[in-house]
């Protein structure tokens, strides 16, 4: 294992000890939607990139093949940010939209249908 690669995995392991138990719940469920429901700053970003990150990690889903959601560019930027600090490199293979740029993409290529 590369110096990096155990760097992230580190990270990764010291995020996910500082989740509590409910977050912790969140994280480790591999299959199938998990609903998170809480107020700003309670760590809904930090409980979406450790579950995506568990995802890459216990499973041979590929990273591209996941796609992350937010409400705000900002949203957007420091989801990519956060999942990078937790898996690396392969945070930018992740597919991560807005809500309207996902949706403007989806039309985008499928003008055909649209017109």
């Amino acid at each position: 294992m590369d110096g990096k690669l155990k760097e992230h995995n580190r990270l990764f392991h010291e995020a996910y000890l500082k989740l509590n138990t409910a977050q912790r719940q969140a994280v480790d469920a591999i299959d199938g939607p998990v609903l998170v429901i809480a107020g700003p700053g309670t760590g809904k970003t930090q409980i979406l990139a450790a579950r995506i990150g568990q995802i890459l990690k216990q499973t041979d889903t590929k990273a591209g093949n996941i796609l992350c959601l937010t409400y705000t560019e900002t949203g957007r930027v420091e989801m990519r940010n956060r999942l990078f600090t937790l898996i690396g490199s392969a945070a930018y293979r992740v597919s991560i939209h807005t809500f309207h740029s996902f949706c403007n993409e989806v039309i985008q290529d499928n003008l055909s249908y649209f017109s």
